[in-house]
């Protein structure tokens, strides 16, 4: 038995093709309809355009990560990606016909549906798993039982010990709600990075942690304004009029999002406020209807969008290989609860569903041998955890804000670990002792990279460091 935890994009189409392969498979999950993917507003990067190829996709995503990608699982996803698209429309899903940009891409090359492109595929791939009979338990893991570095079963909330495990698949999403401002459901809380570590796989690029610039907020409705409209004429500007990102990045408004988000957070800290200006989206009733019912339901102008950034995406998590396999022997990590090296130190703009649906639809490819992830390019920490304090879900969320946020220093940092240092990272089945041992691991690595790359930007280290050059701060319990 294969057992997936996890109901995203990654963990239905990861359970969608082992089963049409032969295998058995249950899925568990702590909520069947909802999570990350369910909330993408942008789409799939995909070379399949006739000016378009994957060594263009590849190498726009190895610029915008920032010397920290791994070239081969870039060159693997882009190259696979254009052919799980034609598995997914053979499975009866059907993406508009119409290409869109995105801030980062140098093509034309993000597949979507209107723009709800997570929602629309995570129903769709939900209502193919249920109609293929595959087993859909609402449940929540808590922990994963190892003997001699292997999986054995595993423990959940509801049925207790499970024991006839043969692959063990987490799909459980990442951790960017433990940020005050996020743009993420409060299930990405970093369940499975916790769990995985704890069981002692390696964990990698926690410091990593994008921040998506254009987000806002009306009468407590958190919104974010997908990529997609700034590469469809969207500007952003202050309360100045100001046309300011150009002052920041030649690309303007179509720059990286980490970029992007720290200007905006630079115009803040001046006493400038930050819009989105769409009155040059053609359309948009029509090809963002979701925005445009946001604007008409908050009474929100058009041209005046006040926008934040707020934590978005986790780059960091359980360290896989290409075939998602951690270091623990037959657990597997897909998705954004993963670190497959495909993001380096910032994602390109709709390639986590891209990593979600190669590495679900290609695990059957994998599932049956085994080889392992082993470090082999960065520093690895050995990480003891004793505390024997609590810390709430909201302190939490506002020390990350303020300690591991967009801009970050040395002494924030150590104050963050320090904090949670104290704190019980060990008590299982609790979402606080979760999200403080992600949380310590965060500030943990971001404390060890002493520079600025990509997402992770420190003022006592404000530049790149040749030292930390395709290096990776690698984290293992030790007890």
């Amino acid at each position: 038995m294969i057992y997936i935890i996890g109901s995203g994009i990654a963990g239905l189409s990861a359970a969608l093709s082992l089963h049409k392969s032969g295998h058995r498979v249950t899925i568990i999950t702590k909520k069947i309809k909802g999570g990350s993917s369910y909330e993408a507003k942008g789409g799939v990067a995909a070379a399949i355009s006739p000016d378009d190829s994957p060594e263009l996709h590849a190498e726009d995503t190895l610029k915008v990560g920032d010397g920290l990608c791994d070239t081969a699982v870039v060159n693997y996803v882009t190259s696979e990606i254009p052919k799980v698209i034609n598995t997914i429309e053979d499975w009866g899903f059907k993406f508009d016909p119409d290409l869109r940009l995105e801030g980062g891409h140098s093509r034309r090359r993000v597949l979507h549906r209107l723009d709800e492109t997570g929602r629309e595929l995570s129903t769709f791939l939900l209502n193919l798993a249920i109609k293929e009979g595959i087993p859909i338990v609402e449940d929540e893991l808590i922990a994963i039982k190892v003997r001699d570095n292997e999986v054995m079963g595993f423990v959940t909330k509801a049925r207790g010990e499970v024991s006839d495990v043969d692959k063990l698949v987490l799909a459980t999403g990442g951790y960017a709600y433990l940020w005050e401002y996020s743009s993420n459901p409060p299930t990405n809380m970093g369940d499975g990075v916790a769990i995985a570590f704890r069981a002692g796989a390696y964990v990698s690029d926690m410091e990593f942690v994008q921040f998506h610039p254009t987000v806002t907020i009306a009468d407590g409705d958190v919104f974010l304004l997908t990529e997609t409209l700034r590469g469809e004429g969207a500007r952003l500007v202050n309360n100045l009029g100001e046309r300011f990102a150009f002052k920041y990045d030649e690309r303007g408004e179509l720059a990286p999002r980490d970029i992007l988000a720290r200007a905006i957070y630079m115009e803040y800290l001046k006493g400038n406020s930050v819009f989105l200006d769409l009155t040059n989206v053609k359309d948009l009733e029509s090809r963002f209807p979701s925005v445009a019912s946001f604007l008409s339901r908050h009474g929100l102008r058009r041209d005046k969008v006040p926008v934040f950034p707020a934590a978005h995406f986790t780059v960091g998590g359980v360290r896989v290989n290409t075939r998602g396999e951690s270091s623990v022997r037959n657990l597997y990590a897909i998705g954004e609860v993963a670190d497959t090296g495909l993001h380096g130190a910032n994602r390109l703009a709709s390639n986590s569903l891209a990593e979600a649906l190669v590495f679900g639809v290609n695990l059957p490819q994998y599932i049956d041998e085994w080889v392992g992830f082993v470090p082999s390019d960065g520093i690895v920490e050995a990480v003891k955890i004793n505390g024997n304090g609590e810390l709430s879900i909201g302190e939490i969320r506002r020390i990350n804000w303020l300690r591991l946020g967009i801009v970050r220093d040395g002494e924030g940092l150590a104050d963050a670990v320090k904090k949670y240092e104290k704190v019980n990272m060990h008590a299982l089945g609790e979402d606080w002792s979760n999200a403080a041992l992600v949380s310590y691991l965060t500030a943990k690595a971001a404390l060890t990279r002493c520079e600025s790359r990509g997402s992770h930007y420190r003022v006592d280290c404000p530049f790149k460091s040749n030292n930390w050059a395709g290096r990776r701060v690698y984290l293992v319990m030790t007890r």
